[in-house]
This record gives structure tokens, C-alpha cells and sequence, in this order.
């Protein structure tokens, strides 16, 4: 299912005589760690697996792996994002082998639009070339924009970088987004304001996204409207290297003084509930990574905001157009 490099680690272990490894796995990937440490065992290298968070490349621990004695850091699952490292770091993007052209092909019928936008993430990337060669077949004209600040490849997107889309938003009629998952065609949908047809590679389906992005700005806006009742706030940020947004995380607790609330800057590693609890705080604003307040909003009993949808309560900003938090390097 996925291609996890076998020959580019021997090289990069001969390469960097590394006789230990830290091997940093997301969690999708855990259950393949006998294949993918077999590769260690045969370069002669010691495999030692880092069993905490590994969110995305933002989430890099190279600075644990030499604490622990490691000579390199090889990150699966996610591409370089230009973070500096402590060590040598070898990103393995781990792409899927899976050929989603199947369900492009069933979605074809359905596209009504002659100039269409491109977006995957890195495990598809791979397969853009080709798709927009068989939309071309079909008379539909593909565009792959360029890659934002924190993405490598045109036509990636991160939850964070959506820039690719935004690129080409003005030019194309709608978006095709290759992979599984809700969250980054929703997101592309918000960025751009145009529909987005899904296609699955692993289901073999598609389904058009259209209504979903008004229901998610309902829910948005009474997370909004639960945080205005409040008057105690935690900005959170994380020491994450790509996540530590200090200086976002301090303007925003001077925005919530200056308004006559109070508010705490609380730094963590990972951040969860169980972690905030004790603080005994009304409501959190996220500086740290902007999946948080979306994807984990409902593991909190607090209303959590963005960056974007404090500053709008704040009435520092309208709601709508709707901006989705993207990571600026100002914000550091």
C-alpha cells in the first residue's frame, strides 16, 4: 500500500554512518514498523522507535533523538517542510501505491466544470501528472497550483498551507481532490469558495462537496458565540517546531487585555483536554496547530477558537469571508 524507500535509507544510513536511528512513524503508518525497521536491521543500523506524537513534519523530534544518543532522524509519512534540524533528518513520504484514476473516472460523469483544479496531499501526489493527462482526454482543462510556504510539491495542501489552491482559486471552475478523508476538501472548499468533488483511491468512489462547508461555518459561528459569553482564555501554543507560535500566541493576549478579558499564554507539547482542565479556564484560542480547534473541537468541553474566529469575536474582524488558520512565518 504504501512505498516506504527501502533503497533511499540504506543510502542515507551508509551515507551519514549512522549506527542509531530514531524513526518517528504517524500513526496510520505504526502497524507497518516490521517492514519498515526490517530496512535498519539489514543497513546495521540500531532502530529506536520515537512512540510520541508525530503529527506531520511541524511535529519533527530530532532534538529528542539526540538527546537519546541517535546519529539521524528518519520522518515517515510526511514531506520536508524546511524546518531546520539538529541531525541529519530523511523524510520518507511513504506514498500510496494505489492508483486513484479508477475513481476519478467515476467521478467524470459528474464534473461539470471545463477548467479544474488539482489538490492531494503528499501520498497522492505522485499520481497528478497523470490524472490531469486523462482530464485533458476529456476535454476538461487541469490546473496544479504552486506550492504555499510550508508544502513541496504543486498541488499539495497541508492543514496548515493551502496555498496551492489559492493559487490557481480565480482561474478554475471547481476542485478535484484526490485522497480520503474530509477535512482537506472541506478545507480546500473554504479557501477557494468553489466546489470540490472528492475522489477516494483506497473506497474507489467520489462524492461532490458542496453544502458541507455551510454547515461547518454554522457550527463555527455558535463556537463563536459560546466563547463570547466567557471571560477567562488560554492561548495555546505548542513546542512543536513547526507549531511554537509564540508570537502569535502574545499578540493575541494582548488583543484579549486590551478587550478586558483576562487571558494566559499555556505552552505544551502535545495539547489535549485532560492537560487544560486543572487551569480551570472558560474558553482556549489555538496558536498552535490549526487542526486542533476543527478536528479535536469536540474533545474539549470549553469552546476553542482559531486565531481568525478570536480576533472576529474580538471585533477586530468580520466572520465571513471565512479564513482558515494557515501558518505564517510572522507567527514565529
Amino acid at each position: 500500500m504504501y512505498d516506504f524507500e527501502p533503497r533511499e535509507v540504506m543510502r542515507f544510513i551508509k551515507r551519514h554512518k549512522v549506527k542509531r536511528a530514531a524513526i518517528q512513524l504517524p500513526a496510520g503508518l505504526r502497524p507497518h514498523l516490521p517492514e519498515i525497521k526490517g530496512t535498519f536491521e539489514e543497513a546495521g543500523a540500531e532502530a529506536l522507535i520515537l512512540a510520541d506524537s508525530c503529527y506531520g513534519a511541524c511535529d519533527l523530534a530530532d532534538v529528542k533523538a539526540k538527546q537519546l544518543g541517535c546519529d539521524a532522524l528518519v520522518h515517515y509519512g510526511h514531506s520536508d517542510m524546511g524546518l531546520r534540524t539538529s541531525l541529519p533528518t530523511l523524510y520518507v513520504e511513504a506514498r500510496m501505491v494505489t492508483d486513484p484514476l479508477r475513481a476519478v473516472e467515476k467521478a467524470l460523469p459528474e464534473l461539470n466544470f471545463k477548467r479544474l483544479g488539482l489538490a492531494t496531499t503528499v501520498q497522492h501526489i505522485g499520481f497528478l501528472p497523470k490524472i490531469a493527462k486523462l482530464l485533458r482526454s476529456r476535454g476538461i482543462k487541469p490546473l496544479v497550483g504552486k506550492p504555499g510556504i510550508r508544502a513541496k510539491y504543486p498541488g499539495q495542501i497541508l492543514g496548515c498551507d493551502w496555498g496551492a489552491v489559492k493559487s490557481v482559486s480565480d482561474e478554475v471552475d471547481g476542485f478535484l481532490y484526490i485522497g480520503t478523508g474530509r477535512f482537506h476538501p472541506l478545507g480546500v472548499s473554504l479557501a477557494t469558495g468553489k466546489d470540490v468533488m472528492m475522489a477516494n483511491p483506497l473506497a474507489g468512489d467520489y462524492e461532490m462537496l458542496t453544502s458541507s462547508a455551510g454547515d461547518f461555518l454554522s457550527w463555527r459561528r455558535a463556537m463563536v458565540s459560546r466563547a463570547t459569553a466567557c471571560e477567562r482564555f488560554g492561548i495555546l501554543v505548542s513546542v512543536k517546531p513547526g507549531q511554537a507560535r509564540f508570537k502569535l500566541a502574545a499578540r493575541l493576549v494582548d488583543d484579549f487585555k486590551r478587550a478586558g478579558l483576562t487571558a494566559h499564554m499555556l505552552v505544551l507539547d502535545e495539547i489535549s483536554p485532560e492537560k487544560l482542565d486543572d487551569f480551570k479556564l472558560e474558553a482556549f484560542v489555538c496558536a498552535a496547530c490549526p487542526r486542533i480547534p476543527i478536528d479535536d473541537a469536540e474533545r474539549f468541553s470549553q469552546p476553542i477558537l482559531t486565531p481568525f474566529e478570536a480576533r472576529s469575536m474580538l471585533g477586530k474582524g468580520r466572520f465571513e469571508p471565512y479564513q482558515l488558520d494557515e501558518v505564517q512565518p510572522s507567527d514565529f
